[in-house]
């Protein structure tokens, strides 16, 4: 029922609230100050009469406009009644005047505060023209001066609810505007709400697909990603292979030439050991021959060692003769001494025989000692012929065995020439069977890479696209939050006001 009242009803129901306050406050200074109960009586019913008739045009909105030139009347009579009614009239009921006028600048309308101002200077008038009144509360005052002091609170007053009521005006207008103002804020959050309910329908439905998208996406690049590392290995492990196969032709073709030269040098090795086993042979019957002659000179040396025994047996006769011969011709001299002169010739031959035997003896006993060196040397040439026997011996059994070796070499050289013409051969084959092999994973290595390239550029373009739906995800989840503040700011609104 309150929110129906315009501003005027709301001031006039205050204010008549006043003055029902000022009646009560009346009465009850009267009966303070002691005034009979006529008085006090009086007061109260005439005081009643005139707020009630207020009170009634203002709640029953009778003429609501014209409440506030009734009001001063009605607190004007009632002053009068105050001052009129008082036996002792004080100054002070007298400024009531002036609450009456300060009373009437609730309204913020010059024209009550000026009519409030006429009364109040009639009523000013009036008690100064009479005398007991003039002496009792304008003692020594001029009319002139209680004129002015009203005009100046009137004027001040007036001019002060003159702008008030100007700048309610502007106020009032300003809040229509804002009315107009909230209707169409209304009628656009109205909209708005409408729009945000459609825009997060389309928002959520958008970003499920969205979502959708991003989780198939995601699948198909992490698919692809685990194709392109598969099909990455694959290509690595053909790269390899067909570095391996170029590895292996080139390790055929060495085993091609390998195997060429092999039968070459085999078949060089069959000659050379053909050779050697002629030279073995020529070799084995010289040893032969050597070992005979080595054989016959032992032999000779043996009669020559022999021989020489003998001479040296022979030699030392000579030398026992030798000995023999000295002796008896020292004792031939002996006896020629003895004989004196007829014995000097003998003595002289037994001198020139004791000469004899003495270089005879010394002439042994150089050949002995010749003989001795001859001797040695026979046996020291005979202990190196026996060596030389034995190590010829040992060697034509060498010669022997390195013939039978050559022998079989010759044959292993044979059979390794027939065996190196059959791997030979083989090589060949294999090389062509190979050669073709390598050109057929030369083209799936080419193939693969080129499958790689296709893959990586496709994982690529899966990743960019990945990426797009993943921002797009985020712009959506954006245009959610946006559109949630959206609708929390349009449902936030109302309550704000309604709580204003």
């Amino acid at each position: 029922m309150i929110e129906g009242l315009t501003e005027l009803d709301k001031r006039n129901r205050l204010l008549v609230k006043i003055v029902w306050g000022l009646l009560g406050l009346g009465i009850l200074t009267d009966i303070v100050i002691g005034l009979s109960m006529e008085l006090v009586l009086l007061l109260a019913g005439v005081g009643a009469v005139l707020c009630g008739t207020a009170t009634l045009m203002t709640y029953k909105k009778m003429g609501s406009k014209y409440v506030k030139y009734l009001v001063p009347c009605n607190l004007t009579i009632i002053v009068s009644l105050l001052i009129l009614s008082d036996p002792n009239p004080i100054v002070s009921t007298y400024f009531l005047v002036y609450v009456n006028l300060a009373i009437m600048t609730l309204y913020s309308d010059y024209k009550p505060i000026i009519f409030t101002g006429i009364l109040g200077a009639a009523l000013s008038t009036y008690l100064f023209l009479v005398p007991e009144l003039q002496e009792r509360l304008f003692p020594g005052e001029s009319l002139a001066y209680l004129y002015l002091y009203l005009a100046f609170a009137t004027i001040g007053l007036a001019f002060s609810a003159h702008f008030s009521q100007r700048l309610q005006k502007e106020v009032t207008e300003r809040q229509r505007e804002a009315l107009a103002s909230k209707e169409l804020a209304e009628e656009l959050l109205s909209q708005l709400r409408n729009s945000i309910g459609v825009l997060t329908e389309f928002s959520r439905e958008q970003q499920e697909h969205a979502h959708s998208t991003g989780v198939i996406s995601r699948e198909v690049t992490g698919t692809f990603g685990e194709m392109t590392t598969a099909i990455e290995k694959q290509t690595g492990n053909v790269l390899t292979i067909n570095d391996s196969a170029q590895q292996i032709e080139q390790g055929i073709k060495r085993l091609l030439e390998g195997a060429t030269l092999l039968r070459s040098y085999s078949e060089e090795n069959v000659q050379l050991t053909e050779e050697n086993k002629s030279q073995m042979d020529v070799l084995s019957t010289e040893m032969e021959e050597l070992r005979s002659m080595i054989a016959g000179t032992v032999a000779m040396m043996q009669s020559l060692q022999h021989q020489n025994e003998q001479v040296t047996s022979i030699v030392d006769t000579i030398s026992d003769i030798a000995e023999q011969t000295n002796l008896l011709a020292l004792n031939a001299a002996i006896e020629a001494a003895r004989a004196g002169e007829h014995g000097r010739g003998f003595a002289v031959v037994s001198g020139e025989v004791r000469k004899l035997a003495d270089h005879s003896r010394r002439s042994t006993n150089e050949i002995g000692s010749i003989l001795s060196s001859i001797r040695k040397g026979i046996n020291d040439v005979y202990s190196h012929v026996e060596q030389e026997q034995t190590t010829v011996i040992k060697s034509s059994e060498v010669t022997r065995q390195a013939r039978e070796l050559f022998e079989g070499m010759n044959e292993n050289a044979k059979r390794t020439g027939e065996q190196s013409m059959h791997v030979g051969e083989f090589a060949e084959k294999l090389n062509q069977r190979y050669g073709t092999m390598a050109g057929e994973i030369n083209s799936i290595a080419s193939t693969t890479q080129q499958n790689m390239a296709s893959v990586e550029e496709v994982l690529a373009s899966m990743e960019t696209q990945h990426m797009k739906i993943a921002k797009m995800v985020q712009e959506y989840i954006r245009l959610d939050e946006l559109v949630s503040g959206l609708k929390h700011l349009s449902e936030s609104k109302p309550s704000s006001r309604s709580a204003g």
